[in-house]
């Protein structure tokens, strides 16, 4: 499909081509839609379920929960086409080391690819976030008093599916912490010439046995949710930055 194509499917004319994809992976779609669509002015629905495009300062953003691998690279691919130039994960994860605590913010720099979509967008073992997004991610998120940490990541296909031996092999591999979407995104953005980062918080103790199924007490519960509130902030701001900045790999 051409560029045309794509824009008359989804209902868009070129002045509402995004400048901005925001993918976030979470079964909580209805919740999700509701707070980060607030944060964008004059929100549609698209003519594909769950795209949706907004504006913010004047600048078209497109919004999609897609939960899992093989559903978050469908709005990367088709936005890709139509040209919008940066795409931003965003999410929850589980901690793979110590010293990390639910509420903080993890910035994969590359990702360990554990899901089966990758290989359809030229990926191959690792896929990478641009660097100099991470680092405006690093700062912004600073700001707002947030720790943060980055370095290696993975992600999976299979929630449901982590024993605890493969939690030891990706702890023994030094990886942070593990999602669903984030390797997929990058590799299917960097095909598509897109620049990518992905913003996480910590939810889980995976090193602990503590799951997203377990309670919190209200300390944690609030790091949480000012972190989750925090990430949407951030890929907005990070929507404002310029196309500068070294590929990854560079």
């Amino acid at each position: 499909m051409t560029h045309r194509d794509w824009a008359s499917a989804l209902g868009i004319v070129e002045d509402e081509v995004p400048r901005l994809l925001v993918l976030e992976g979470s079964w909580w779609r209805r919740e999700r839609n509701a707070q980060r669509l607030a944060l964008l002015d004059g929100v549609r629905e698209l003519a594909f379920p769950e795209f949706h495009l907004g504006r913010h300062r004047g600048t078209p953003v497109a919004y999609s929960c897609a939960y899992g691998a093989p559903r978050a690279v469908e709005p990367v691919h088709v936005f890709g086409e139509l040209g919008t130039p940066l795409v931003v994960q965003i999410g929850s994860c589980g901690a793979l080391q110590p010293g990390m605590a639910t509420g903080d913010i993890v910035l994969p720099e590359r990702a360990a690819i554990g899901e089966g979509a990758s290989q359809y967008y030229g990926g191959s073992g690792w896929s990478e976030a641009w660097p100099d997004l991470v680092d405006a991610a690093a700062e912004a998120f600073a700001r707002r008093g947030l720790r943060v940490h980055r370095g290696s990541h993975v992600t999976t296909s299979a929630l449901l599916a982590q024993p605890p031996e493969l939690l030891d092999e990706w702890h023994r591999a030094g990886h942070l912490a593990v999602d669903m979407e984030t390797s997929a995104v990058f590799s299917a953005a960097r095909w598509l010439g897109m620049r990518a980062v992905s913003l996480l918080f910590v939810w889980d103790d995976l090193l602990r046995g503590r799951s997203w199924l377990d309670p919190f007490p209200p300390e944690e519960a609030a790091a949480q949710e000012r972190a989750n509130a925090a990430l949407m902030e951030v890929a907005l701001e990070l929507g404002a930055v310029g196309p500068a900045g070294s590929t990854p790999g560079a």
